[in-house]
């Protein structure tokens, strides 16, 4: 009965063909640099009989160069071999990883309708990776609000003359705003709550890539970017909670290494233009809205309970980091 093939075995095999490769290699340099110091001292050699030793010596460094030569060509192939028989393996194991998520996912959403047919039915937010790895991988979200935020940024500086100042723009990622509460039934308990809060965390820091269900925008390809939760007046079936859930797109192709050969110029190639880059600029509050000095224990989640303007939006006015608000500072709040 033939072994299964596993991860470890094709990485095994391209460390030994690519050993294999390198020992060739190295023979190959080896004899080739014998074989011009031996030509070196042909050439500078004065007596037949000394011209006739060293011709003799070259003919077999000759051959000893074309056998490590045939070496090479022959571990080479063995090696980029290995490398394309362990791409093919991991390809076919990542169609097997989604195909088993794709199979998981359809159960999550079963049990998604048995465990809560009240938000199925009401299309309630949820959350679910992208790539589920248990069949409890999924967090609804009794909203009360959800909003979506685009930002575009302006330069602020000039790039290239006979240009405007703000020609160029960088868009970022669509942004997903969700207030509302981690709801269950009337027999449900803070503790199993506060496990999908943990759960919501752990797709943030993990970087888990997750979609956007129900609600009133979807989103098959994000990550969550913001996740915040309010203990203060803990209720049995209810947890308050806010997450900003951010677009993601992924790289079509690799990045392409530089050439490290040197190029030269000649004045004559000059035609004296410059190429345009995009510029930065730092974010700048506006002169409208309502403005607070940040006290001890102010927080964002606090302003939005307060004030009713979203975290998204109050994140976007200040650019404060959610856990480090500033005391004494201003900051816009409406």
């Amino acid at each position: 009965m033939a072994k299964k093939k596993t991860l470890k075995s094709y990485n095994s095999q391209l460390a030994k063909a690519k050993a294999a490769y390198n020992r060739a290699k190295n023979t190959y340099n080896t004899n080739n640099k014998k074989l011009s110091e031996l030509k070196s001292r042909r050439s500078a050699a004065k007596t037949a009989a000394e011209k006739k030793a060293l011709d003799e010596k070259i003919q077999r460094a000759s051959n000893s160069v074309k056998k490590a030569k045939r070496k090479v060509t022959k571990a080479k192939g063995a090696y980029n071999k290995a490398k394309s028989n362990l791409a093919s393996f991991k390809k076919s194991q990542a169609a097997e990883r989604r195909k088993a998520a794709l199979n998981l996912k359809k159960k999550i959403i079963a049990k998604m309708q048995k465990d809560k047919p009240g938000y199925w039915k009401a299309g309630r937010p949820f959350v679910i990776p992208k790539y589920p790895r248990s069949i409890n991988s999924y967090v609804f979200i009794d909203n009360t609000s959800e909003s979506e935020t685009i930002t575009t940024d302006l330069t602020t500086n000039s790039i290239a003359p006979g240009q405007y100042v703000n020609h160029y723009t960088q868009t970022s990622p669509v942004q997903h705003q969700i207030d509302g509460k981690l709801g269950g039934s009337l027999v449900s308990e803070v503790k199993g709550l506060k496990k999908q809060f943990d759960t919501l965390k752990r797709w943030s820091t993990n970087g888990t890539e997750t979609e956007l269900h129900h609600g009133q925008r979807q989103s098959n390809h994000s990550v969550l970017t913001s996740v915040a939760a309010n203990f203060d007046a803990p209720r049995d079936n209810a947890v308050p909670v806010s997450i900003t859930i951010e677009d993601v797109k992924w790289a079509k192709s690799e990045v392409k290494k530089k050439s490290s050969k040197k190029t030269t110029t000649t004045k004559g190639n000059n035609t004296g233009k410059k190429s345009a880059t995009k510029g930065t600029r730092k974010d700048t509050k506006p002169k409208a809205g309502k403005y607070l000095t940040i006290k001890k224990g102010d927080t964002y989640w606090g302003y939005h309970v307060k004030f009713g303007t979203s975290i998204a939006k109050l994140r976007s006015w200040n650019g404060y980091p959610d856990r480090a608000l500033p005391v004494g500072k201003k900051i816009r709040v409406k």
